[in-house]
């Protein structure tokens, strides 16, 4: 993949998120998908799993920004840093997160593998 392929897939998560939209989020997924969501959890498989833990943002989460650097860029796999911050509903919490995103994508732009890690800080 180019750089530009992984710059406008990260755009379009980044979108999906901030605009709190479960269906684009997954549709950005392969149908067979293997998403870690968690590092220590065994992985989800397809795309109707990952929507499924998107389908909490829209009644968790509000005010969410989203900013990325791309790390690297290879032929079928890119790594990303990662920060983002929100409101958590209904305690009306700030949370803070930073992060990685490795992610394969198909030949179709769609992703076929995702790993992400994170931490929070909560205000």
């Amino acid at each position: 993949m180019g750089k530009g392929v992984f710059e406008k897939w990260l755009n379009a998560l980044g979108e999906a998120w901030i605009h709190r939209d479960p269906a684009a989020a997954s549709n950005l997924c392969s149908e067979n998908v293997i998403y870690y969501e968690d590092p220590f959890l065994p992985p989800l498989k397809g795309r109707e799993a990952v929507k499924k833990i998107w389908l909490d943002v829209p009644t968790t989460q509000k005010g969410i920004k989203f900013v990325y650097k791309i790390i690297t860029v290879s032929e079928d796999l890119g790594i990303a840093e990662w920060s983002a911050s929100f409101i958590r509903v209904p305690s009306n919490t700030k949370a803070k997160l930073r992060g990685i995103y490795l992610v394969k994508l198909n030949s179709k732009g769609l992703c076929a593998e995702f790993h992400q890690w994170w931490n929070n800080k909560s205000e």
